[in-house]
Order: structure tokens, then sequence, then C-alpha cells
């Protein structure tokens, strides 16, 4: 085995400019795919892929006539009435939460020297811990009974800048200046978008949940999608900032819906939300509300996954192109492997007129051609860092750099498992690329190339 290797690393020096080229050939195949497959298998992961299935935005259609529905993620969220009689209806469901974005300054109370952060945030109940699969590093969230108390879930960002990393659960910090009580320091770095509020956003994360009831009581903004009816165009801003009880009598949708079915119970338990919202949306017809044909709308997390990835349109155009790009490789690697042998001839002629099988050439050819190929899947790894470096930092300037750059780096990051496995795949097509010059190589005859 040996000698084999060191033929085969003879054989890799010799021509060695069209060893190199042969390598630079498949290094730009190699980078191109790596860094597109990457970047669009990493956009389309989320960590509640395995409960996709079972969630779903609850949505009804109150808006008037002309209103028109873009996409899947512009149906209106939930007028407070209609979250009312959605909570009081005698559905069955493991779980069922209400949120709405809000946004708000953070400063804290004991250390003065940390500057004041802007925070995005969300204000939800309970259930929306259970619902988005949140992790905690101090804490939990709060008890059923502080749903209207001053208590807030925090970020590891800001429990890291305000208290230096350390367990500040039962510590105090200021929200819009009002005193809140710290339950539980949540870690969403590996949430990649922030779903909750449909946007599926990569530019940030909730830096802070805090119990519905208590923010409306301290009146925290409502900034997200809040779509009115003509005859409360006028008054949405004062909805948003101040107005919160005239805001639950108004036509305003705010409050984005998430039912999870049980496992096992799914489709009878989805069967039945249905038939209540058509059953509900047709008694609220009937007072002239709802004058759409379509009312409601229960869409799964999975189909809103499946059509966000819709909106990755250049990036699939650009992964298909790079599979074809490695293609054309692949065929200039035999191009060049065939170039290569022919200077061989006589030496492989040598070979077999001293005794050696073809079999023997074959092993030589195929372990030469195995170092080219670990030689460049090696330098297109590396390059392809240096590819999702460059996407990062061209994504982060499209953004206007106001995005979380942990965030969005999620998303330009070389996944190693997934890189070894595309190395094992690339390995094997350029060693079957590589077949037909070894055959042709190997079927030299002894001494036929050794007469004058």
């Amino acid at each position: 085995m040996k000698d084999l290797f060191q033929l085969a690393l003879q054989g890799v020096k010799q021509k060695g400019k069209l060893t190199i080229l042969m390598i630079v050939n498949l290094v730009i195949g190699i980078t191109l795919l790596l860094t597109m497959s990457t970047t669009v298998k990493l956009s389309g992961n989320s960590v509640l892929t395995d409960k996709a299935s079972q969630m779903h935005h609850f949505s009804l259609n109150y808006m008037d006539n002309d209103f028109e529905i873009r996409n899947q993620f512009r149906y209106p969220p939930l007028t407070f009435q209609d979250a009312q009689a959605l909570k009081n209806a005698p559905l069955e469901y493991k779980h069922l939460s209400f949120n709405y974005d809000t946004r708000f300054i953070l400063e804290s109370e004991q250390l003065d020297s940390a500057r004041p952060m802007i925070a995005t945030a969300s204000a939800s109940d309970i259930d929306y811990f259970s619902v988005f699969n949140v992790p905690f590093i101090f804490g939990a969230p709060w008890l059923e009974t502080q749903s209207e108390s001053d208590v807030i879930v925090i970020d590891k960002k800001v429990n890291d800048h305000f208290f230096s990393g350390e367990n500040s659960v039962g510590q105090f910090i200021k929200v819009d200046k009002q005193s809140l009580k710290i339950v539980g320091v949540m870690d969403l770095s590996q949430h990649k978008r922030r779903i909750s509020n449909m946007r599926f956003s990569n530019r940030y994360n909730d830096l802070a949940i805090v119990p519905m009831a208590t923010a409306e009581r301290v009146n925290l903004p409502r900034a997200g999608y809040m779509p009115c009816q003509t005859k409360e165009e006028n008054q949405r801003s004062e909805y948003r900032q101040h107005n919160v009880s005239a805001l639950k009598s108004a036509e305003c949708g705010y409050l984005h819906t998430w039912i999870e079915f049980d496992k096992q119970n799914h489709q009878q338990q989805l069967a039945a939300a249905t038939l209540w919202a058509r059953n509900y949306t047709q008694q609220q017809a009937s007072l002239g509300r709802f004058p759409h044909e379509e009312k409601y709308k229960l869409n799964d997390l999975q189909l809103l996954l499946n059509e966000f990835a819709q909106f990755m349109r250049w990036e699939k155009v650009y992964l298909q192109f790079s599979y074809l790009l490695f293609a054309i490789c692949l065929v200039n690697t035999v191009g060049i492997l065939l170039g290569k042998y022919q200077s061989k001839n006589k030496l492989v002629s040598l070979y077999r007129a001293l005794g050696a099988s073809r079999w023997y050439i074959v092993k030589i050819h195929l372990i030469e051609i195995s170092l080219i190929a670990f030689a460049a899947i090696i330098a297109g790894v590396l390059f392809a860092h240096l590819g999702l470096e460059l996407m990062f930092q061209v994504n982060m300037y499209q953004m206007d750099y106001s995005a979380d750059p942990s965030l969005v780096k999620h998303f330009f990051s070389m996944d190693y498992s997934f890189a070894l496995t595309s190395g094992a795949f690339i390995y094997a097509a350029i060693l079957i690329a590589g077949l037909y010059p070894v055959y042709r190589i190997s079927g030299i005859s002894p001494a036929s190339q050794l007469r004058g």
C-alpha cells in the first residue's frame, strides 16, 4: 500500500501545472456549491420543524371588501373581540396563545453605567413559551397567578448587557421607566426567525416577553401589523400608542393567534376548530361583519415555512446554477485527467511490461485522484467560509446594519456536519468522473508504448 501511495504522489507531482489547474477548477465548483447549498439549508431550518404540522396560525378576515391579501403572511391578526370568542370556545387543543409586537426602552436599576437598550419584544400569555419551545437558562416563565403582575422574561443578550451574564432572576429592570421583576432568562439564539408575529424575520428576535395584561396596563405600544377597517384608519395611531380600551372594541386586528393541537388527535381537533371558525364567521356575517368569501384561515407552520421558502427564489436559482457549474467542473476534470494521463502512457506501459496488473494501475490512479479530490474539497470548504462571510456582509449592508448580527450570522455559518456529508458526495462524484480516464490509462497493453 505504501508503494501505491508513493507512486500516486509522484503522479500528482507529474505535470504539476495540470494538477494545479484541476484543483483550481474543482475548488471553484465546490466553493459555490457549498456556499449556496449551506445558505439554502440554513434558511429553511427551524427549531419548531418537529411540530410544525401541529401548529396553526388562526386568522379571521374581518376587513372591508376591497382589502386584498397578497400572500399567506398578510392575513389579519385577530381583533380583541374575536380573540375572546376563540378563547371562550369549547375547543380541545394542546395550547392556545395570543401575542402582539411591542417595543420599549430597557434600563437597569442597579447598574447606572450600563447604557439603555431599545428592545423588540412580545406581549403574550403563558402558553407562548410552550408553543414556541422557548428555552431558559435561568428561572422559568411567570406563573398563571402572575399573569397580571409586573414581571418580565428577558433574553440572554439583555442579561449579558445589564447583569454580566449572572443569574438575574428576582432582580428588577425598568421598561419605559416602569420597574418589572425578572422571573426568567431565555436564550433564543437558536430561533433563527421571528415566527410568532408572522414576519419570519431574521433581522431581530424578542429581547423580552411581558404578560399581555401587564403590557396593556402600563400601555406598552402595539408595534406590529395592525390592519384596520377603513372607518378605523384615522384612529390607528391612537390605538397603537394610547387608547387600549377603544382598541378592544375596534375592527383592528393586532393579536397573532397560534393553536397547537395534540399530535395524536391533530386532525379531529383541527376539524373542530375549523367548524367553529365557519359557524362563528357565519353568525357574525349576519351582523354585517366578514364580507369576504374566505372568512377564516388556519395555516399550519409547515405550510408557512414552505411558502416562505418561495421567497428565496434567487437563492434557489443560484443553487441550481452552482450544481450546473459543478457538473461543468467535473467535465473539465475528465478532460484535464485525459490530457495528464496521455503523457504517462510510456510509464504505464513500462509498469505493465514489468509485471504490474491492470488492477494495480487502476489503484495507483484512483489514489492519485483521491489525493487531488481531498485537496480540492479542503480548499473548497475554506473558500466557502469566505463566501459565507461575504454573503453575511452583503446582507448586513442591505439591512443598513440595523439587524442583529448574531441572528443574521446563523444563516451564513458553515454547518460542519452538512459540509462533511456534502464533501463525501463531492468526493464520490469526483471519483466517478475520474473512472473513464483511469479506464483508458489502465487499458494500455504491456510495452505498447516502448517501441522505437
